[in-house]
């Protein structure tokens, strides 16, 4: 016991020491620098982050230049965030701390500029403008090129002599537990950040899936939470005078963080291709971090016991409160939501996006927010306003929490639309009105941050503010940093916590390298056995077009609204077919998988979708989807959807290319024939079938304009019902079809102009409720027409029932055709139509070659005009020729009369 008691003695003597004049010299222009330029950065991101937020409501908004796309925006909105503000962030924090926590000033002042000018002027801005010029990478928390990338690592390399070697060459012992944390975290960033960047890149596919996921969680654990902690270990007992509740649980729970943050990358990828054993071993590590994230708040909260009103007084303390309980929300939250049951259900929704706010924002940001307030009035010639700031508190707290609270709201609902049979695009209505209120959350978040700055600049200078309380500042270096814990008095000597250092470090070290090799190499190794034994061996690559499409497609966001990964659950399989298999994305460099999906997964496009609708949809996706969000690319297009540029059928020829491997390898068939159901018995819940049927978003072909797995949709007898249906109808015509139709059914929609064949004019012709239903339910492959079986059938009823409504019957009794007519006509038709249309259904000897298909006379009748017109000149985008140089006027008027006598009226239905 005495031991320890002269040990914390000393301890006393040297803070003392240090604090009355002995202190190291600090860099303060670095400080001030690095923070104006995390304000500066700030700010821009946050608009970066608005406008990408506005586009969700107004996606048109901005859309006429590649430089301010949604994706280009958001790519620039999260590395800002990451590069600009955090990192300057906590660059300024490490200039005012470091020389504190070593008793030694970092290493050179003239490091310290060179630093700054590579992290602003050569990563943070040529970043920003390479990305909004279209080079970037389609990695998540990765997106700066890999030239960017380079100074990115060449700056952490700089910051270990900078930071790293002070702390070197003190005792280990005496090295308080901030010091660790940036000890930590600099170095195992330095370690990480290439392999996310640059593995990716040369490792394909699922492969690199595994160690993009890596990066995905190391960004946040390994670079973010460290250096965080760092600043809420230094702030509590700077402020409140007292040591930290136990150094003790301070270190467990700094080398937990490092021993079980790395394992959990894989849990972003739970019920892919990935090897399961890899999956579950993340979510383990999951639960166990958020294990550790208990400890460490509880030690933060127990450091604060007593000290309430400080902590109501103090606003930069208050920052940090609320941060590190932030801290416990979003990694309990994170735990949770890796589980497998419930990871099924809310990944890649709204949730997610909450959930990464309320960890970069209400986390990082307010433990960063409060860093820089704390040491802004302890460094002289400063300007310092107390309600401003308590404004910036109030602000930020209250938009972090509606958009939180928002988002989350908006991910549940997301998720039960998506486990239901409703079209994608109704997840997307659903969430309109959730995503303004998150646009708007984002302006008091603004304001915040810029009330922030302001509260800064104004406000008494502090070096005469603060003259009659200099002993604040005294306190911080006497009292403060006593790594000494009640709890050490009770253990003896400290000799043993040197060599327990010297151990951990090894382990930490240990454990990293071992979240590579089990939750990327091993597994890369098994997904590479894997692809050898499966994959077609006559699986081509991708053509030239195809992969500059590819590299268009990743520049422009495309991957953090599409994902290309159908997980092994019944509900995406039953929504897009068959779950994306390891061999599929042999030739994918980087992968491609996403972690969001806005839009549907497009991993089965292949043969979706025509050509015509696809440039049409690239062009302006309100087109053909009226209440799509995503954003136009008319610089793909030299001023219309039907004269791409080279990029432009670059993009059309990779989307085509999706999913093309597998539908043309047969391998679904040879699974089927083979009983083979790759892990999904690991993977699904018990009691869910495997889902191979057709998806919903698939046309089917139909010989003969119909289909016997089609029902039947009758529309209501009783006129009061069917005016009920018609009027509903006609709502659901609007929202969904009058885009390509037009609002009066007459194929003259907005998208009409682009697509071949054209949309059906649904006044020229009768149509009966079998072909109505059919088309509805399966519908015409080879146009641009989708099914629309996910629809609920009543929905689909009263559709059926409007488009009745558009053909109204004429005043004037109709002519009926003399025997002669009809009988030329039919020879007509024999002669020249009948290879076809058969004998009238549709069902020629060619009928099963031609999409779209021949039309089935027998359940459509089109008006005299429109059959008229058709002879005249045909249908362009189908088999059916223009006739009028090879058959008379009056072959043609009998041709027309026979083909509208092929109609069979519809019986009387009961309407059910």
């Amino acid at each position: 016991m005495t031991t320890t008691v002269q040990n914390l003695s000393g301890r006393n003597e040297r803070a003392n020491t240090r604090s009355l004049g002995a202190l190291p010299s600090i860099e303060y222009d670095l400080i001030r620098a690095h923070v104006l330029a995390s304000l500066v950065t700030l700010v821009i991101s946050v608009l970066f982050g608005i406008l990408v937020a506005t586009k969700f409501t107004f996606p048109e908004f901005l859309g006429s230049h590649g430089w301010s796309t949604w994706g280009r925006l958001r790519y620039n909105h999260t590395q800002g965030i990451f590069f600009g503000w955090l990192g300057n962030a906590f660059l300024a924090f490490f200039y005012y701390v470091v020389p504190r926590l070593a008793n030694r000033p970092v290493l050179s002042r003239r490091l310290g500029w060179f630093l700054f000018w590579i992290w602003n002027f050569a990563v943070v801005l040529p970043g920003w403008v390479l990305v909004a010029a279209g080079f970037s990478q389609p990695l998540e928390w990765a997106e700066f090129p890999l030239v960017v990338a380079a100074f990115v690592v060449l700056a952490f390399i700089l910051m270990v002599f900078e930071f790293v070697l002070p702390f070197l060459r003190t005792r280990l012992p005496d090295l308080y537990v901030s010091a660790w944390y940036i000890i930590g975290g600099i170095i195992f960033t330095m370690l990480a950040y290439p392999v996310g960047n640059l593995v990716p890149e040369l490792v394909p596919g699922a492969r690199g899936a595994a160690f993009s996921g890596l990066w995905i969680h190391d960004a946040v654990g390994l670079y973010v939470t460290p250096f965080a902690l760092a600043i809420a270990y230094y702030i509590i007992p700077a402020t409140t005078r007292r040591a930290i509740f136990s150094h003790f649980l301070s270190m467990v729970g700094f080398w937990l963080l490092f021993f079980t943050y790395p394992l959990n990358g894989t849990h972003h990828y739970v019920y892919s291709a990935i090897p399961m054993a890899a999956q579950k071993g993340a979510i383990v590590a999951s639960a166990y971090l958020g294990m550790d994230v208990i400890l460490v708040v509880t030690n933060l909260l127990l450091s604060l016991r007593g000290s309430s009103g400080t902590a109501l007084k103090d606003i930069p303390l208050r920052f940090v409160w609320f941060g590190f309980m932030a801290y416990l929300v979003v990694s309990l939250q994170g735990s949770v939501q890796a589980l497998m049951p419930v990871n099924r259900f809310i990944h890649f929704t709204d949730w997610v996006i909450g959930h990464s706010h309320l960890a970069m924002i209400g986390f990082a940001s307010f433990i960063a927010l409060g860093g820089i307030a704390h040491l802004w009035q302890r460094i002289p010639g400063t300007r310092y306003n107390e309600r401003m700031m308590n404004w910036s508190f109030w602000l930020l707290g209250v938009g972090l929490t509606l958009m939180v609270a928002d988002l989350t709201i908006a991910g549940l609902v997301e998720a039960q639309i998506w486990q239901s049979s409703a079209p994608w695009i109704d997840s997307v209505r659903a969430v309109g009105s959730y995503w303004l209120v998150r646009t708007l959350s984002g302006l008091p978040i603004l304001a915040g941050f810029i009330v922030f700055w302001t509260s800064l600049v104004t406000g008494p200078r502090l070096s005469e503010a603060i003259t009659p309380r200099s002993s604040r500042v005294v306190s911080e270096n006497a009292a403060a940093f006593n790594d000494i814990s009640p709890d050490l008095d009770k253990r003896g000597s400290t000799g043993w916590l040197s060599y327990a250092h010297v151990v951990a470090f090894g382990a930490g070290v240990g454990f990293f390298a071992l979240s590579f090799l089990v939750l990327a190499i091993i597994p890369g190794k098994e997904l590479e056995d894997e692809i050898s034994q499966v994959a077609p061996v006559t699986m081509a690559t991708l053509t030239t077009s195809e992969k500059r499409g590819r590299v268009i497609y990743g520049r422009e966001g495309c991957a953090y609204c599409h994902t290309q990964q159908i997980r092994f659950l019944a509900a995406d399989v039953r929504r897009f077919g068959a779950p994306t298999e390891a061999w599929e994305t042999k030739y994918d460099y980087p992968q491609l998988w996403g972690t969001r999906r806005i839009g549907p997964d497009l991993s089965r496009e292949f043969n979706l979708h025509p050509r015509d609708w696809q440039l049409a949809h690239l062009y302006n996706p309100r087109l053909v989807v009226r209440d799509s969000v995503m954003p136009p690319y008319p610089w793909l297009f030299n001023g219309a959807p039907n004269q791409p540029t080279q990029e432009g059928l670059d993009v059309l020829a990779y989307l085509q290319s999706l999913g093309r491997a597998r539908q043309l390898s047969g391998f679904d068939r040879q699974t089927s024939a083979a009983s083979v159901q790759p892990e999904t018995s690991d993977m699904t819940m018990a009691n869910e079938p495997s889902g191979r049927a057709t998806p919903p978003a698939v046309p089917v072909p139909m010989i003969g304009g119909y289909s016997l797995s089609a029902p039947v949709l009758h529309p209501a007898s009783d006129p009061d019902d069917l005016q009920e249906e018609v009027s509903r109808g006609g709502t659901l015509f609007a929202a969904n079809c009058a885009s390509c139709h037009g609002s009066t059914g007459r194929g003259d929609g907005k998208a009409s102009a682009s697509l071949l064949p054209k949309p059906a004019n649904l006044t020229a012709a009768v149509f009966s409720d079998e072909r109505l239903s059919s088309v509805l339910w399966n519908g015409v492959a080879g146009s641009s027409m989708p099914p629309w079986r996910q629809v609920p059938a009543e929905d689909l009823r009263a559709l059926v029932a409007y488009v009745h409504s558009l053909h109204a019957p004429t005043a004037a009794a109709p002519s009926t055709p003399d025997a002669k007519t009809l009988n030329d006509g039919q020879s007509l038709f024999v002669a020249n139509c009948a290879s076809c249309h058969g004998g009238g259904a549709g069902n020629g000897p060619a009928a099963g070659a031609l999409a779209p298909p021949p039309t089935n006379f027998k359940l459509k009748k089109p008006t005299q005009e429109r059959a008229w017109d058709v002879l005249e000149n045909g249908v362009p985008g189908t088999a059916m020729p223009p006739w009028r140089n090879q058959l008379s006027a009056d072959q043609r008027r009998a041709l027309v009369e026979f083909v509208r006598s092929l109609y069979v009226p519809p019986q009387e239905n009961s309407g059910q």
